[in-house]
């Protein structure tokens, strides 16, 4: 990979995508491998996560029958989770990323789909965003006196 640390070496995946006009998730195999093998075996990450990473995959798995349809549907979800943090990162300014509508069919049938709401939120919070009403989340770019101002 060449570079002196993962994250940039992910940003720099993460430039290429955009150079090909694909603002998504990072698809070096390589790199993915590293940062599989990472997850899979670094126990002060684990700590790091507070547990997040583990209760995302107990919701979604929990009272499943079959496993492999529940771990695709948690793939598609992380990816899904991936990619608007990605957005953020790569492209702060547009104005599309600033709300997400919780209607919406991705944010319906594939995070709903094996994600519980609290564990939801709580993930887009971690991004910035806040519930501005049962219908969207918003970015909070600041706050003052416990206010956050949001933009739309």
């Amino acid at each position: 990979m060449g570079s002196s640390s993962l994250s940039e070496d992910y940003r720099l995946c993460l430039e290429r995508e955009l150079r090909r006009g694909r603002a998504g998730v990072c698809g070096d195999p390589s790199l993915r491998a590293v940062l599989w093998q990472i997850l899979v075996e670094d126990f002060d990450l684990h700590g790091a996560l507070q547990d997040d990473a583990l209760a995302l995959l107990t919701d979604g798995l929990w009272g499943r029958a079959d496993l492999a349809p529940a771990l695709r549907g948690l793939a598609r979800a992380f990816e899904l989770l991936e990619l608007a943090a990605v957005h953020l990162y790569l492209l702060p300014w547009r104005k599309e990323f600033t709300t997400i509508k919780t209607f919406s069919g991705g944010y319906v049938h594939v995070l709903k789909g094996v994600l519980s709401d609290d564990l939801l939120l709580k993930s887009f919070q971690k991004m910035g965003y806040v519930r501005r009403d049962s219908h969207r989340l918003m970015l909070c770019w600041g706050r003052s006196g416990g206010l956050c101002w949001v933009h739309g």
